[in-house]
Parts: structure tokens; C-alpha cells; sequence
């Protein structure tokens, strides 16, 4: 079996936002139709920490994920109200931006430097509010269908919420796609499963998630595990076993991504200022090459 691991490469800064934010936090990575990638990210507004203060998105573009930086463009999203986690797909018509974490948002955009951004409803529909909203993330798993899992409780213990849409904006709760038992060792209140992102490779899916309660320093800020399965409606239940767990890598809040004209994978992190969190490159998302290695 081949597992991911980090290549023997620095992380090296992907995007320094310089006037839009202070730094960033949970992200996404996009690649355009005109072959510009793109970065979306939580926009921390001051130089400490204050989650209520991230109310935008800071975004940047470049050419290539092998080298140089992303130019920033700026604010985006900026409606007045909390903004966390970013998770953007295009729906054959618009590109759709999904965010949280006070109820599901959604924006749209035409606009081919993804500068400009509406917002339009979006739902969710059968599923348990606290599950649903946070850290979304968005895989297409066929022609049709789209998957949001997200991060929330399950009861008392984090779990991984799944939903599904044919329109990136209407979503019906599936089930949890990943639980964690009482005996699981970290139980914060508001969910210690966090920043799920799921792809697959060859027949087999895999969720990431940080698992933090962001008061452990720097090993547990960066502490994400790795479940595999056939199946991307179920990875198990968490019970702290570490045969549970397929893979470990230390980032934060990462993205993964195939660049499809080399084959390249490539792992991102980024996260809060400040000694307490130990980010790889303080204010940037960073980036790394991933490789494959047989376990």
C-alpha cells in the first residue's frame, strides 16, 4: 500500500497576502479554465488571533504551483458577516463559492479573474444544523453529483458531515462520513474534527482532517490524519486506535492537489500567528511537493 508523505522539500511560501489580510488561514486551491490557478482563504484581519474578526476572503493567482509566489488580488466575499473556510467548484454554468460557519453561504462568480462574487441562497435539508456548516469542502463525485463534507458534533464527540447536491447550492444531509467515540483524546466543544478534505486516488478515497483543539501547541495545531476507504460516504468511526488511521502529516488546514500537466502532487498549510501555533510560514499558505511511498 502507498501512503502520503511529505517530500524532501521545504515548504516555500504559495501566497503572502499583503494589504487584504493579515494572514491566512483555511484555504482553497483552484485551478481556472484558463489554466491560472487560484487561492481563496480565511482573512485574518489583525496580527492576533480573533475568529470573529475574519469577515472576507483574501485571494491571490498564479501561473504554476512549482515556484514563484501568487499575486495578490484582494477582498472578496466581504458581506458583512463571519467568513471561514472557503470551498469553490464550478457547476457547468457559475463558479460557486460555499463558506460557513454561522449557516451555509454561498456566492457565485462569471467573472474570469474570480475577482467579483454575488451572493445567492443556498440549503441544507435533513441533517443535524451543528454538523453541516463548518470547514466545508467540495468533491464532484460523478457527472451529477457533488459531495459537501464539513466538519461539526455528532452528540458530544466531532464528527464528518457528507451531503450531497446536483447544483453545488442545494444540499441534502447523507450521514456522518466519519464519527469519533468518547474515548477519542480530543473532545473540544466545538469539534476537534476539522478542515476535512477529501480526494481520490486510483479506487480509493481519502479524508484528511486536522485534528486539533488548537491549545496544544504547535504538534497538535498541525497534527492531520488520514483515513482511507472505498467508500466516500463512510470512514469509520475514530476511536483514538492509531491502526485507525492510515496516514499522519504535519500541516494545518491542508489542501491537496494534482497539477494535471505534470502529475505533481502538492500539500498546502497555513493557520493563526503566533508561537502557540508554530505555522510553517507565518501570514502565507504554504505549499509542498507530496510523495507516494509505499507503507
Amino acid at each position: 500500500m502507498e501512503i502520503p508523505k511529505l517530500a524532501d522539500t521545504p515548504w516555500r511560501p504559495l501566497y503572502t497576502p499583503k494589504t487584504s489580510a493579515h494572514h491566512v488561514n483555511d484555504h482553497c486551491v483552484i485551478q481556472n479554465h484558463d489554466g491560472r490557478w487560484h487561492v481563496f482563504g480565511i482573512a485574518g484581519a489583525t496580527p492576533g488571533v480573533n475568529p470573529q474578526a475574519e469577515r472576507w476572503f483574501t485571494h491571490g493567482s498564479g501561473k504554476s504551483l512549482a515556484d514563484g509566489e501568487f499575486r495578490e488580488h484582494g477582498r472578496v466575499c466581504d458581506f458583512g458577516r463571519r467568513a471561514w473556510a472557503p470551498t469553490v467548484a464550478f457547476n457547468g454554468e457559475h463558479w460557486v463559492m460555499l463558506y460557513g460557519p454561522d449557516l451555509l453561504q454561498a456566492a457565485i462568480s462569471d467573472d474570469p479573474r474570480l475577482d467579483h462574487w454575488q451572493e445567492v441562497p443556498c440549503s441544507v435539508t435533513g441533517g443535524p444544523v451543528g454538523a453541516v456548516m463548518r470547514d466545508g469542502m467540495v468533491l464532484r463525485l460523478d457527472d451529477d453529483t457533488w459531495l459537501l463534507y464539513s466538519t461539526g458534533k455528532r452528540g458530544h464527540e466531532g464528527a464528518i458531515s457528507v451531503c450531497v447536491s446536483e447544483n453545488l447550492l442545494d444540499w441534502r444531509f447523507v450521514r456522518f462520513a466519519l464519527t469519533t467515540t468518547p474515548d477519542a483524546p480530543k473532545q473540544p466543544p466545538w469539534g476537534a474534527t476539522e478542515s476535512p478534505f477529501v480526494f481520490r486516488r486510483t479506487d480509493d478515497y481519502w479524508l484528511s482532517i486536522t485534528y486539533t483543539a488548537s491549545t496544544e501547541g504547535p504538534a497538535g495545531y498541525h497534527e492531520t490524519l488520514l483515513f482511507k476507504s472505498k467508500n466516500p460516504f463512510d470512514f469509520g468511526a475514530y476511536t483514538g486506535a492509531e491502526t485507525e488511521v492510515t496516514a499522519r502529516l504535519e500541516a494545518h488546514a491542508p489542501e491537496y492537489i494534482v497539477d494535471p500537466e505534470t502529475n505533481q502532487w502538492y500539500i498546502t498549510t497555513a493557520g493563526w500567528p503566533g508561537d502557540m501555533f508554530g505555522t510553517k510560514l507565518p501570514g502565507s499558505v504554504a505549499i509542498r511537493e507530496l510523495d507516494w511511498a509505499k507503507s
